[in-house]
């Protein structure tokens, strides 16, 4: 696991950013400093992989520790934090390479997905011999169902754990112990859609969340949501959100992927 730390003057931001990235596999902090030249000595001696700076910090701010590490060539990556959205605070963020630009309050996906963006910086640098197991859905937090029936719950629940699995409303029933047409028709009347409405969302907006946070190809995104033939798939997510994958990928990347596409577009 690589390692992180925090340079914010404020003790409780520490402990709020502390808890919101809790349980994660990235990083691990492994120091927090109260101070900007205490944080920039200690990025000088140790080069700690990613360092946590808030933007404005009485003395030497996070914009001058930046300003300081690129200056001098150090190879810590930064996520700045800040409680203003000040684009002139972020463009020069950007200009001295931090990789983040995150807003307290802390939001956990903003805060995952400039992690993970440093996670694949430092890989691409060196391998992580301690990688995150199952890499592909760490940072994805699908919108959670509920129902006040206790059967119809223990079904959302087994596919909100299963989706990525070749499953059926026959796996539901036998979770549950009932009967399949009758699992399908609870399910539908308690949740007012389909199981496999349901279980093709799931699917679809985890999809969407690969092409827009890697770089992944689309046939191991389309078999890491639980569909094993690649030319349905990309049917399936045109259907839905009206764009084949490549297609997707590049209007929120601006990758150029045309043959790719091509051979999407004469399979659908």
């Amino acid at each position: 696991m690589y390692q992180a730390i925090i340079i914010d003057d404020e003790k409780w931001v520490v402990k709020s950013l502390m808890a919101t990235i809790r349980n994660q596999e990235y990083f691990q902090i492994v120091e927090e400093f109260y101070d900007g030249l205490s944080g920039l000595e200690y990025i000088r001696a140790q080069e700690p992989d990613l360092a946590f700076v808030d933007v404005r910090i009485p003395g030497m701010g996070g914009l001058d520790i930046l300003q300081a590490a690129h200056t001098e060539g150090l190879k810590t990556l930064f996520i700045m934090i800040s409680g203003h959205a000040e684009f002139a605070y972020a463009q020069k963020a950007m200009f001295h390479n931090a990789i983040g630009y995150c807003l307290k309050p802390f939001s956990r996906n903003e805060l995952l997905d400039s992690m993970q963006k440093a996670w694949r910086i430092l890989n691409e640098q060196g391998p992580e011999t301690s990688a995150p197991p199952n890499s592909l859905r760490d940072g994805f937090h699908p919108r959670h169902l509920t129902s006040s029936h206790k059967s119809v719950q223990a079904m959302i629940d087994y596919t909100e754990n299963h989706y990525r699995e070749d499953i059926s409303i026959q796996d539901l029933a036998d979770h549950c112990s009932i009967n399949a047409n009758y699992a399908s028709q609870l399910f539908k009347h308690e949740t007012g859609t389909s199981f496999i409405s349901f279980l093709t969302a799931l699917r679809m907006e985890h999809a969407e969340w690969l092409l827009s946070h890697t770089a992944d190809p689309v046939f191991q995104i389309a078999a890491a949501v639980g569909y094993s033939d690649y030319f349905y798939f990309a049917r399936v997510f045109k259907k839905v959100k009206g764009y084949t994958p490549t297609s997707y990928r590049k209007s929120v990347k601006g990758e150029d992927a045309a043959e790719e596409e091509v051979s999407e577009q004469n399979n659908i």
